[in-house]
């Protein structure tokens, strides 16, 4: 059976650590001392609750992958990191995103599914890098003003079962891949 083991055994230069499933109730301390080199750091699948302010000083960050915790707030921190390609922080607790995700251009995949989402952040229509969103079983009661000029403008597929949302979509059991009806939002 796979171990954590302590970060500080390893080398200083350390592009990935991976510390899934390790029943983490908070971001180890030893990540932090790979902030010039940490380009992938993925917590998935463990009982983190909220991320401390050290953590936004990871400005290498390429991939990140936060799915399946408790966390109850992205903060708009975020915004430090405008290398991010890859975001998953899917089956949280985060009923908003934060506006500064805008500073985030070069995210080309964000998975933002099971959380209480109950609208997107007006600036995320400025993710022009944006080629995959996940919004399956989230509760949207709105989209962007300018969400229709976003899709049209670009080849994006969007994700998402919209059982409880009000926006209408079509497609087998409200589920549909780059089909966005966004006809309301089109100027």
């Amino acid at each position: 059976m796979l171990k954590c083991i302590p970060l500080w055994r390893c080398n200083r230069h350390v592009e990935s650590v991976d510390k899934r499933h390790c029943n983490l109730q908070t971001v180890p301390d030893e990540v932090f001392r790979y902030s010039r080199s940490l380009e992938e750091l993925l917590l998935d699948a463990n009982q983190l609750k909220e991320l401390p302010k050290p953590f936004f000083r990871l400005l290498n960050l390429r991939k990140l992958g936060l799915s399946d915790n408790v966390i109850q707030r992205l903060p708009p921190e975020v915004a430090n990191f405008m290398q991010l390609v890859e975001l998953d922080i899917s089956r949280n607790e985060i009923p908003e995103i934060p506006e500064s995700i805008k500073f985030c251009r070069a995210l080309e995949i964000a998975d933002f599914s099971g959380n209480p989402l109950a609208r997107l952040p007006d600036g995320f229509t400025q993710l022009r890098a944006l080629a995959h969103l996940s919004l399956n079983d989230v509760t949207l009661q709105t989209l962007p003003s300018d969400i229709g000029k976003y899709v049209s403008q670009k080849h994006i597929a969007i994700c998402f079962y919209t059982k409880n949302s009000p926006i209408k979509c079509f497609g087998v059991n409200n589920f549909f891949v780059c089909v966005l009806n966004v006809t309301d939002y089109l100027k």
